[in-house]
C-alpha cells in the first residue's frame, strides 16, 4: 500500500497514536516519513514495523533503534493531560497532526482508525492499519515508546501509583491506587468521571 501512494503522491507521513484511552498522562502522537528512496531503505533491509501492541517494550525499542539508525525521517509527540480535558481527546489528537505537519510536508497523510474531519487535501485513514501497514507499525512503535518513556519517567515521581506498570490506563489497580492516595494533576479528569468522581 504504500507502494502505491508513494508513486502517487511521492511522500506520505503515516501517524498513529498511544494513550487515547488512558486515565492519566499524555496523548503520545508517533509520525513516520517515508518517501521513494527511505521505502526503499526497507525494502533493502527487509524491515517490517509491526503494531506496537503486539510486540513487548524490548522488541519496541529494538525497532526505535532501527529506525534510528537507518535514518527514517521521524518524530513523536506529547499532548498534555491538561490539554486533553480542556479539548476533548479528539481534538487534542487533530493538534497534534497539525503539529506533526509543521515537522514535515508530506503530500499525503496516512493514519490509523476511522476517518476524522482534518484539513489535508490527501489523507488516507485504515482500520487496524498499525496491523497492516509497516508505515503506520512505525508510527504506532514511535508513539508507543515515546509515550512509555514519559510514563516511567513519571512514576519516579509518584512511586504509589505504579504508573510504570500501567502506564496510566485505567486499570483495576489504577483505580485502587487512585481511591487510596486521590486524584494527582497529571490525571485526565474528563476520563475518570466516569469512575471515580461520581
Amino acid at each position: 500500500m504504500e507502494k502505491k501512494l508513494i508513486k502517487k503522491h511521492k511522500t506520505i507521513l503515516a501517524i498513529d497514536e498511544a494513550g487515547r484511552g488512558a486515565g492519566a498522562g499524555p496523548l503520545s502522537l508517533g509520525a513516520l516519513f517515508l518517501d521513494k528512496n527511505s521505502l526503499k531503505i526497507l525494502e533493502k533491509n527487509k524491515i517490517c514495523f509491526y503494531d506496537s501492541k503486539v510486540l513487548t517494550a524490548e522488541e519496541r525499542r529494538f525497532f526505535l533503534k532501527i529506525i534510528k539508525k537507518l535514518g527514517l525521517a521521524h518524530k513523536a509527540i506529547l499532548i498534555n493531560h491538561s490539554l486533553i480535558d480542556k479539548m476533548g481527546i479528539n481534538k487534542a489528537f487533530i493538534l497534534g497532526i497539525k503539529k506533526l505537519l509543521k515537522y514535515f510536508q508530506p503530500q499525503a497523510l496516512v493514519m490509523d482508525g476511522l476517518k476524522i474531519k482534518i484539513n489535508f487535501k490527501n489523507s488516507y485513514f485504515f482500520i487496524k492499519g498499525d496491523k497492516k501497514l509497516a508505515s503506520l507499525g512505525g508510527a504506532s512503535i514511535l508513539a508507543k515508546t515515546k509515550r512509555d518513556a514519559y510514563m516511567i519517567k513519571i512514576a519516579k515521581k509518584y512511586p504509589q501509583y505504579l504508573f510504570e506498570v500501567h502506564k496510566g490506563y485505567l486499570t483495576k489497580k489504577h483505580l485502587q491506587l487512585i481511591k487510596k492516595f486521590g486524584v494527582i494533576k497529571i490525571h485526565r479528569l474528563s476520563f475518570l468521571k466516569n469512575f471515580i468522581l461520581r
